[in-house]
């Protein structure tokens, strides 16, 4: 009965070793690039720019109203689990940092604003 068991363990831990090196996708643990957008005048950066970021990135957004008056404003990147949360006042920031997918193209936008947004585009530069 040992011998069987054993053999169990080994056949188990073999294929769990298999299946770790099977190529599955592993969390980035790279640097973390920063990009610093600018909300004012109704856009993000003055004219909403297509953002091109590179699969398995970590990229921190680091989002400021930086309105002269008080028009509120908030931040989403829609199919990323980047939620509007509450708006942020002339002068405040919001840092989010997400792991890029493999592929595609996501909306960041204002939900406050329609039309307020651009592109992020994921690609191999």
């Amino acid at each position: 009965m040992k011998r069987i068991t054993l053999s169990l363990v080994l056949i188990l831990a073999l294929a769990g070793a298999a299946w770790a090196l099977a190529g599955h996708e592993k969390v980035a643990e790279g640097p973390t690039r920063t990009v610093s957008m600018s909300m004012s005048d109704y856009t993000f950066n003055g004219t909403n720019p297509t953002l091109h970021v590179t699969p398995g990135e970590r990229v921190k957004f680091v989002v400021t109203n930086d309105e002269r008056s008080r028009v509120l404003h908030n931040f989403r990147i829609v199919g990323m689990d980047v939620p509007c949360e509450r708006e942020l006042l002339p002068g405040e920031k919001r840092e989010v940092t997400v792991t890029i997918p493999k592929s595609g193209e996501f909306a960041y936008t204002c939900c406050t604003h329609p039309g307020m947004g651009g592109k992020l585009v994921v690609d191999a530069r």
